[in-house]
């Protein structure tokens, strides 16, 4: 019979190591500490992006005031909606692209290169740009005889391989075509039209706009896609407006709401403060969309962020340019009816449709 096997001692741990259970408390509490760090390093850490959060959704009828006319407030006003924008850290960012409602991009496509202040100033230009727009063309679908001055066109997007892409930049002024000056509102495609696609074209621009700065750039026309005939460039011009005459004094109190998204739904309500009877039928309509001088709507973006808010808000209709129809359709869900316009002639058939007076519409 063999005897017992020796029980040998446990060998001692390394100088500086800990052994058992005590290690294994060790490294958790090391972990724990580190996680605790990269937590709030990543909550203070900035990153170059900013997020897009579901803002608000305001009634504009209120916030109108109309001097030296008679006015009729409905008691359901159009409602316009807002996107809360704003820089975020890692780990915002990171929630953020793991959440549906949140949309998050780089800077740079939102705010180009403007900083913070810039691009808040830039935006208060125009929301005030937007209100006068709404204000004219609201009082031009009445009948009423609206007087604009304008010098020059504003280049307030630029297509990304587009012929404007190699020689103009974001805000540029263009303020002459071949040498004609563009002080007429839409004129810009007009001038562009003589030789039609594939002719060359010397631009002159104010940069940086509001300066006396000038210079001279060449370029190049090509066909729109769904207009082979018709030459342009690859921007969304707006155009730079020194003076409104207005037969009717009109103005629309914003609050400290920024940007052109509200355009359509101040030129509804701005029809509907001014003629007698209910623009929405009584419904409960929310809108987004920007408004040029043409009558035409034009995107914004934040589609879906817009949703949430105007569903969880409980609105009946909610109108939409229509590229951003699909966005806005798959965020809704319920009962929101969504209904995409491209101006404001199919804005105005929409809430008849759904019940709007004829007598407000047929104007």
């Amino acid at each position: 019979m063999l005897p017992p096997a020796p029980v040998l001692p446990e060998p001692p741990a390394a100088e500086g190591e800990a052994s058992g259970p005590r290690s294994r408390w060790r490294l958790a509490v090391g972990a724990a500490a580190l996680l605790v760090v990269l937590v709030v390093g990543s909550s203070l850490l900035s990153v170059p992006y900013v997020a897009l959060r579901p803002g608000s959704v305001r009634p504009v009828s209120q916030q109108i005031v109309v001097e030296d006319a008679r006015s009729f407030p409905p008691e359901q006003s159009v409602a316009f909606t807002t996107v809360n924008v704003g820089s975020v850290s890692l780990l915002e960012a990171l929630a953020g692209w793991l959440d549906d409602g949140v949309d998050v991009l780089p800077e740079e496509r939102v705010r180009g290169s403007r900083s913070a202040d810039e691009n808040r100033r830039y935006n208060a230009q125009l929301m005030d740009t937007s209100k006068l727009t709404a204000i004219a063309v609201a009082q031009e679908h009445l009948g009423e005889d609206v007087r604009i001055t304008t010098s020059g066109t504003i280049v307030r997007q630029i297509e990304g391989g587009s012929p404007a892409a190699s020689v103009l930049e974001l805000d540029d002024v263009i303020v002459a075509v071949d040498g004609q000056p563009v002080d007429v509102p839409d004129q810009i495609g007009t001038l562009l039209q003589p030789g039609g696609p594939g002719a060359t074209h010397t631009l002159t621009v104010e940069r940086p706009a509001g300066s006396t700065s000038q210079i001279d750039v060449e370029v190049t026309t090509v066909a729109l896609p769904t207009e082979p005939n018709r030459a342009v460039i690859g921007i969304v011009p707006e155009d730079r407006i020194v003076d409104f005459d207005f037969p009717i004094d009109v103005t629309i109190d914003s609050g400290d709401v920024g940007g052109p998204s509200a355009g359509l739904a101040f030129t509804l309500a701005v029809i509907d403060v001014l003629t007698a009877g209910e623009l929405t039928g009584g419904l409960r309509v929310a809108v987004t969309g920007t408004m040029s001088l043409d009558g035409t709507v034009g995107p914004v973006g934040g589609g879906a962020q817009k949703a949430v808010t105007v569903r969880s808000s409980d609105y009946d209709v909610f109108l939409v340019p229509s590229s951003e129809f699909d966005e806005v359709q798959r965020s809704v869900g319920g009962d929101l009816e969504v209904i995409a316009v491209d101006s404001l002639t199919d804005a105005l058939a929409a809430l008849a449709s759904l019940g709007g007076d004829p007598a407000v519409l047929a104007r």
